[in-house]
């Protein structure tokens, strides 16, 4: 019932024309995503036995406070927990450095950070590793994405979070790579000003896996070389 209300209040601010300032963010604040369990009433206590005439609103408020924080307290987080996993849905992936479940997301800097020991991770920026022994993990294991102009024959693209789970440590700041999906990449592959220093850096996307992934005229490009 109290979804339902929400909902329709929702659709009512949504589709007026001109929405006073306050009503605009009633509207933002309705959009926000939250979603109701339950609620309490007086038809419940009267369910119950209770004479509710001369129980006023406030009471009626702090009852509902009272059993909210008794129900977040024992029941909630596990429950919620239990009945998300029945449903199947998703999850971040295990934290890399203590395989933590508990992982949150921050929307504006696009990284992970585990709950349980603090171990940060970016979601989409990856490391390049050169040196034989520590590429030769990860394409024996088909982790990754080879780079064709490194000097070292089997050096590789690969996840940050990958990086962290094999090598249990942070990679050098200097290693870090984003591939630039077109028409983002344009001014790598084609720089209206050319500088042979900086573009020796960026590799253009070249094989069969990373153009399925990322596209036609994508391209790794440094941190450092990162325009904007």
């Amino acid at each position: 019932m109290l979804q339902q209300i929400l909902d329709d209040m929702r659709e009512y601010l949504a589709a007026k024309t001109s929405p006073t300032p306050q009503e605009q963010a009633l509207l933002q604040q309705l959009n926000k995503g939250f979603f109701p369990i339950t609620s309490v009433s007086r038809y419940d206590l009267q369910a119950y036995g209770f004479d509710t005439r001369s129980i006023t609103d406030e009471q009626m408020r702090e009852l509902a406070d009272k059993m909210e924080t008794d129900y977040c307290k024992q029941f909630f987080w596990p429950n919620m927990e239990t009945i998300a996993e029945e449903m199947k849905f998703p999850r971040y992936p295990n934290c890399p450095a203590c395989y933590g479940l508990h992982i949150s997301f921050d929307e504006q800097n696009g990284t992970l950070c585990c709950k349980s020991c603090g171990q940060e991770w970016h979601e989409h920026l990856y490391v390049l590793v050169e040196s034989p022994d520590d590429a030769a993990y990860f394409e024996e294991n088909n982790i990754g994405y080879p780079s064709f102009e490194s000097e070292d024959n089997g050096a590789r693209y690969i996840s940050e979070y990958d990086y962290i789970d094999h090598f249990v440590k942070q990679p050098e700041p200097n290693r870090y790579f984003k591939p630039l999906r077109w028409p983002e990449s344009q001014p790598y592959l084609f720089p209206d000003e050319p500088n042979d220093a900086l573009d020796s850096l960026n590799e253009p996307i070249r094989d069969g896996r990373g153009i399925k992934d990322f596209g036609e005229n994508a391209i790794w490009v440094p941190l450092c070389n990162l325009k904007g």
